[in-house]
């Protein structure tokens, strides 16, 4: 069966020391989808990360490594905005690095954005290891972040998503001044600053388990969410 094509495309990926799990992700995204962008926005890996997505570009011109060890500004949010001022394609999707948003569910996502969406956002539906504590925060997390949005902004079912696909034009117009950049929840920052009546969509996806190295939210991920609460 002939692949379709996906030249319209970037997918940003910002990483940080995910070195068990990139290569795994380069070569499910590659194998799935042809002529697909993809940026590595490298937060600052102390382990092979950097290394290995060297390798895979040296294979795929469409793979590009942008190293952020010197930024001055370091968090997701930072990442996934400077590489998205580099993005030629018409559409961008932002996934995570550790393999718990699952690649099939890009053509989904990138279906929706033809059909003339401005944002498509991934909306977990089951989460299989996080522990009571992480789903009282996340919770809680939602709550205040839809209370938010209701003064000013836009929305969607899963604010707090790392998963989600946005035309490129509507990522690169929005004023960022107001973005946390240190923080871990870009989608939030992004739904803050643009109108109510923007075009989003929905997609359901199970949030899988983490299968090799460890999540890095801690008490700085809480903080940078609050802070983005008031900007």
């Amino acid at each position: 069966m002939k692949k379709k094509d996906y030249s319209d495309t970037t997918i940003i990926i910002p990483t940080l020391n995910e070195e068990s799990n990139i290569s795994e992700l380069l070569n499910l995204i590659e194998g799935l989808y042809k002529n697909i962008s993809i940026i590595i926005s490298d937060d600052g890996s102390r382990d092979r990360t950097q290394e290995i997505v060297k390798g895979h570009s040296r294979k795929n011109k469409k793979i590009k490594l942008l190293n952020r060890s010197k930024k001055d500004a370091h968090g997701l949010t930072s990442s996934v905005v400077d590489a998205s001022k580099t993005v030629k394609t018409k559409y961008a999707v932002v996934m995570d690095g550790d393999l718990q948003h699952p690649p099939e569910k890009i053509k989904g996502i990138v279906k929706e954005l033809r059909k003339g969406n401005d944002i498509v956002a991934g909306a977990r539906r089951n989460v299989f290891d996080w522990s009571l504590d992480r789903k009282i925060i996340s919770k809680a997390a939602m709550l205040l972040g839809k209370s938010r949005l209701l003064i000013k902004g836009a929305t969607c079912e899963d604010i707090l998503s790392g998963f989600f696909g946005i035309k490129t034009k509507l990522m690169q117009s929005i004023n960022k001044n107001r973005f946390e950049m240190q923080g871990y929840k870009i989608l939030f920052d992004i739904l803050k600053n643009i109108d109510k009546n923007t075009k989003i969509k929905n997609i359901y996806y199970d949030f899988g388990m983490r299968k090799r190295g460890h999540s890095k939210i801690g008490k700085k991920q809480i903080i940078s969410f609050l802070r983005a609460l008031f900007k």
